[in-house]
């Protein structure tokens, strides 16, 4: 629901319009709606609909102020004060600040003031969970960041897919699965709306084999597959990009341990397939991969529980 504007901000607005109609040289009322849009609305006439009673507000300033709760006011990312209704709290500089500060056009340019002002509220309710709070914060207040917010994590949960939401009940995990579901859901690009598996897996490759690894197990879950443990066919089919039918020819292979010169722990291991690949698997390996030799991260047997192969 749209939130209605304050005085103060609608004469900011007109006098904005007032510019931006010398500037460009168009009329008075264009200039109006060109600034409706940019904050939400189809046209001037709508926001100032919309803003019809943000003139109440007013009288409460002119008015004795109620004697507050007991406590400690507490602010909020882009709250408006409500001593000087041309202020708002900006947690990021840790002052008060002209409105413009924040809105239409904020100082910080990196685009994160929403996020702080969700992360702040949820703070803020935690908070009130708690005993003997010495805070305070009117149900009435103000926040100049709040409408577009929400708007903005409302339309990016719609747009989720769902495999990236199957991934929030997964993050706590201690596999490879959960690490993947941590990783994914904080990666602020990662495209969530993205949904084929395929897509999400030529994705994934970028990040390697591990990546690749966890997401097929993943996928398998997501898909209604049951949880199982990953084996060492599935571990060599992800690395080396071949079919687990395949790679079942090469799970006997023994990995050697490969470690630095001082001994201490291995910083990976290598396969020699040369005697083990068919001809047809062998020719394909040496297309894909120049050599039947193949060198992994330690981190390769992660998720496979079996007492053969090193953890």
């Amino acid at each position: 629901m749209a939130t209605s504007f304050l005085p103060v901000q609608l004469d900011r607005f007109r006098r904005e319009a007032k510019k931006l109609s010398r500037e460009l040289s168009i009329p008075h009322s264009e200039a109006l709606d060109r600034i409706a849009v940019e904050n939400g609305y189809l046209n001037w006439s709508l926001l100032a609909k919309h803003s019809k009673g943000a003139h109440l507000l007013e009288s409460v300033v002119q008015a004795p102020l109620p004697r507050p709760p007991r406590g400690t006011r507490y602010y909020l990312h882009g709250d408006i004060r409500e001593t000087n209704l041309a202020q708002c709290y900006c947690a990021r500089c840790d002052t008060f600040e002209p409105i413009g500060h924040l809105v239409p056009t904020s100082y910080h340019a990196d685009g994160k003031d929403g996020e702080r002002y969700l992360r702040d509220l949820k703070r803020w309710n935690e908070r009130q969970l708690e005993e003997d709070s010495q805070w305070f914060r009117p149900a009435t207040a103000q926040n100049v960041l709040a409408a577009a917010a929400v708007a903005e994590r409302d339309a990016r949960e719609a747009a989720r897919s769902p495999f990236h939401r199957w991934l929030d009940g997964q993050r706590e995990r201690n596999d490879p699965v959960g690490d993947l579901a941590g990783d994914i859901l904080r990666d602020a690009g990662f495209p969530i709306n993205m949904a084929n598996r395929r897509e999400l897996e030529d994705h994934l490759s970028q990040h390697g084999s591990r990546a690749v690894k966890a997401f097929r197990q993943a996928w398998h879950e997501f898909s209604g597959g049951e949880r199982h443990e990953w084996t060492l066919a599935d571990a060599l089919a992800a690395e080396l990009k071949i079919t687990r039918e395949e790679a079942q020819e090469l799970v006997d292979v023994e990995p050697m341990e490969l470690t630095g010169q001082s001994g201490d722990g291995a910083y990976g291991y290598e396969f020699d397939f040369t005697d083990h690949a068919s001809p047809r698997l062998a020719a394909k390996l040496l297309r894909k991969r120049r050599s039947l030799k193949v060198q992994v991260g330690p981190w390769f047997f992660d998720g496979i529980r079996h007492s053969e192969f090193p953890r």
